[in-house]
């Protein structure tokens, strides 16, 4: 999504600058974080499937997983691209079969599955390989590597391109209809899969009878792990022919000619009367449009505030023994211990909160359109304002998913909790009002790909250099209150008028911006 080679042969011809080198070499170190992570867990998971004397079911629970999860994202990139990419509308144009059109998206669609499949699949290949001592299994990985993006994709595909014929006879509902699809399609096969297995007979009887017959990968898996090297090469490479299927497929569907039709609206002649309120939710609205329908910022914007939460529990997951978590746990609700795991927790939410792009490239992802902005009736103060109530409203799941982790996992009481989530709001709104002063003062707007106005931006550094400053300086001011022995409550009440005082500062500076 949003790559293309002629783009790559231009990145690498030009001169790379220091900043976007050093936001890849962060990257690179947090892949590397997931990927020791995530090798550490299928090792464990496969050396306690081999304790149990349940080896064998390894493989399909690993590729049923994996089935699920390229389901999801198959389902949503089928919408993006037949639904909302507007390329389809120009490339219509063009003096090509509405066939090939369609089958470039869903080739597409197979190698960004492959994409996703590869390194998923490729440390689980090398534990099984390394215990079994067996070279076969490579064979049997790079066939189902081959096989499951095809056999995932091939009927959503074929799913979302009748939708998409039968709105083109309605004129309308084109992204309903294939949601309505793909959602009947993936019911249908949850329900039929339950209603198959004999879940409770199989689990009464032979648990790992019923497991297996539950967690099918895909039809006549069976039969295909029965099959010798070989043949499993041979199947992979059948798998292929799913595009030439599908080709033919689109073309008897499709047909010769197709058009995207929009919904009809009728206009209304008379006056409208626009309040304030319905100003703020069209722009909060348009806000919500446009980060959630671009894959780009949903990507970099959601990495840090949803995924980084769930690294606390995983690393002591993987390093620590289920005594020392029980030993932790014991220690947060201690009342010596209480209010130091409280503060513990404050700056997890801090620092993972500080890494936000969304705010500090409110401005610079509007591009080209900045001048709409300034031509509407709607102040660039209240815009300004409206970009970080969202920034404020996504950043805010993020503390919801610290705060139930801090709860269930280290059993965190709900009076810490209450202060968790009263200064962690309070440093996400000033992380977030910063960022859009940041970015408001000096936007990039001068872009060519959606990639450019996040990860190219020296706005976001400098955003997440000042509030990582900014925190540095609670952590000392913290560290010297305890050292001289303040209570608890004149702490969190520092705390939490020094913010109040920031954000009255930086809400004063985007003002005087605007003005």
């Amino acid at each position: 999504m949003n790559f293309s080679f002629l783009n790559v042969r231009h990145r690498l011809k030009e001169q790379l600058d220091i900043y976007f080198i050093v936001l890849l070499c962060f990257i690179a170190g947090m892949i590397g974080v997931f990927y020791y992570y995530y090798f550490q867990i299928m090792e464990q998971a496969y050396t306690g499937l081999v304790e149990f004397g349940m080896a064998n079911l390894f493989f399909p629970l690993i590729l049923s997983g994996l089935s699920i999860i390229l389901t999801i994202i198959s389902s949503f990139l089928l919408i993006n691209l037949f639904c909302f990419s507007k390329d389809l509308e120009n490339m219509l144009l063009f003096p090509i079969q509405p066939c090939d059109i369609f089958t470039s998206k869903y080739i597409s669609n197979i190698l960004f599955c492959y994409g996703i499949e590869i390194p998923l699949l490729f440390p689980v290949c090398i534990i099984q390989t390394e215990h079994t001592g067996d070279i076969s299994v490579i064979i049997t990985y790079i066939s189902a590597i081959i096989m499951l993006p095809h056999i995932v994709t091939f009927p959503l595909t074929v799913i979302v391109t009748i939708c998409l014929k039968i709105a083109m006879y309605l004129r309308r509902m084109r992204t309903i209809l294939a949601v309505t699809g793909i959602g009947i399609y993936l019911a249908g096969n949850v329900i039929y899969r339950v209603a198959t297995a004999d879940l409770h007979m199989n689990l009464e009887q032979n648990f790992q009878s019923g497991v297996t017959q539950l967690c099918t990968p895909f039809p006549f898996y069976d039969k295909y792990i029965c099959l010798n090297t070989g043949l499993k090469l041979f199947a992979a490479i059948l798998s292929v022919i799913a595009v030439v299927g599908y080709y033919y497929l689109s073309n008897f569907v499709i047909g010769m000619k197709y058009a995207v039709y929009s919904r009809q609206v009728r206009l209304i002649a008379a006056k409208m009367k626009y309040h304030s309120s319905s100003k703020l939710k069209s722009y909060f609205s348009k806000e919500c449009k446009m980060f959630f329908r671009n894959p780009v910022y949903v990507i970099n914007g959601l990495f840090g505030i949803i995924i980084t939460p769930f690294l606390l529990p995983l690393s002591f997951r993987v390093s620590a023994a289920a005594e020392s978590i029980e030993q932790i746990r014991i220690l947060v609700t201690a009342p010596e211990f209480s209010f130091y795991a409280t503060l513990f927790a404050l700056a997890v939410i801090v620092l993972t909160s500080s890494i936000n792009v969304i705010a500090s490239s409110s401005f610079s992802r509007e591009g080209a359109n900045l001048w709409i902005a300034k031509l509407i009736p709607y102040g660039l103060k209240q815009q300004a304002f409206v970009k970080i109530l969202f920034a404020v409203t996504v950043s805010f799941v993020g503390i919801i998913i610290n705060c139930l982790i801090f709860k269930l996992y280290f059993y965190y009481n709900f009076r810490q909790i209450f202060v968790i989530v009263l200064a962690g709001t309070l440093f996400t709104i000033l992380w977030n009002m910063i960022g859009v002063f940041i970015d408001m003062k000096h936007p990039k707007l001068e872009w060519t790909n959606e990639v450019e106005a996040i990860k190219q931006n020296i706005n976001v550094i400098l955003s997440i250099v000042v509030c990582i400053i900014i925190s540095a300086g609670y952590f000392l001011i913290v560290m010297k209150m305890i050292q001289r022995r303040f209570t608890p409550f004149v702490i969190t009440g520092v705390i939490s008028c020094s913010l109040l005082v920031l954000i009255l500062i930086v809400c004063r500076g985007i003002t005087l911006v605007q003005e």
